[in-house]
């Protein structure tokens, strides 16, 4: 997705069968991986409906629901906005899910009822795109599967001294101010470059306030008052994708060079069309199969098996490898599974 806010109901749901009821509670441990999970049923609340970052932790989840005969129904609310997911989550438990899959609009206050809810009925949660720290460790969620920003800004510093030649005056457009997940994508490509790339130089950090036309407007405005420009960074997909137009309105593709983070369909057009050089992107879909395989371990009474913390990292797509196998699971869903 273009970022994780971290600050229902209208919700789309699929139910596809794909494996018995496990009956086991979620902190037993040690029993017989042969418990079948065949025919239980999970539900997935995912971030909203239309964000191809969610479609990808949904086919994830979906791909590996399939190999245990697992039910897997995806709900998700219209925006991304946590107090329709709420009564989502209600639901699976009222309808006694085997396993719940949560993507949060927010952080843990809003769903603590539900989480505890779901632990006294022996459900396991798995919360994905979020980490352990942020939900303070909440004993009632079964496992975390997440990213960490810095590490997108860090790996988008790399990519943009590749493609500029680790020399030349470079910049950043941010997103929203005093959002934790923007300033540090921010601030791990400006620190990266200051430690690393001394011949690099920065134009002042900015930000769009979450609006394209704005991005578009500051890019444009980098470009015409900086001649020497190599290259500009842009944290989240609209972002990029706002850079990309100001790039080709001023006839600049190929000659400033765009790193953005995630890697949407739109972006990855762009990176088609030569306007962006590298896309940073996340996990998603793995979050998704990973989720399915934790909450599996649990009901087989397998808990002590879960990775509490799973911090996937950041994946760098390029022209060169965009068309690998392995960078196809890595590029966003265009569509729902």
């Amino acid at each position: 997705m273009k970022k994780k806010l971290f600050t229902g109901v209208s919700a789309l749901v699929l139910a596809m069968p794909l494996v018995v009821m496990g009956s086991s509670s979620l902190g037993v441990s040690g029993a017989s991986a042969a418990v079948s999970v065949s025919g239980d049923k999970f539900v997935l609340v995912n971030g909203d409906n239309a964000d191809p970052f969610f479609y990808s932790i949904w086919a994830g989840a979906l791909a590996e629901a399939k190999k245990y005969g697992i039910t897997l129904t995806e709900q998700a609310p219209t925006t991304f906005d946590y107090t329709q997911q709420v009564p989502l989550v209600n639901d699976a438990i009222a309808q006694k899910a085997s396993g719940i899959i949560l993507s949060p609009d927010g952080y843990a206050g809003p769903f603590s009822t539900a989480y505890s809810a779901a632990a006294v009925a022996k459900i396991p949660v798995l919360v994905v795109n979020d980490t352990q720290a942020l939900e303070k460790n909440n004993k009632n969620i079964l496992a975390f599967e997440g990213s960490s920003n810095l590490p997108l800004g860090q790996l988008a510093a790399d990519a943009m001294a590749k493609l500029t030649g680790s020399k030349g005056l470079v910049s950043v457009i941010n997103s929203t101010a005093g959002n934790l997940a923007d300033e540090q994508r921010g601030s791990g490509y400006i620190n990266t470059i200051k430690a690393k790339y001394k011949q690099m130089s920065l134009v002042p950090e900015q930000y769009s306030g979450d609006n394209q036309a704005a991005a578009d407007a500051i890019a444009t405005d980098e470009i015409l008052a900086n001649p020497t420009l190599k290259g500009i960074y842009a944290v989240d997909s609209f972002d990029g994708q706002a850079v990309g137009t100001a790039i080709r309105a001023n006839h600049k593709v190929g000659k400033i060079k765009v790193v953005a983070v995630d890697a949407e369909p739109q972006e990855v057009a762009l990176m088609k069309q030569g306007v962006i050089g590298a896309l940073i992107a996340q996990q998603p879909y793995t979050m998704g199969v990973n989720a399915v395989k934790d909450i599996v371990l649990a009901l087989q009474g397998n808990s002590a098996q879960v990775k509490r913390s799973d911090i996937l990292g950041p994946v760098m797509v390029t022209p060169q490898n965009m068309n690998t196998t392995y960078i196809k699971t890595i590029i966003y869903a265009s569509k729902q599974p």
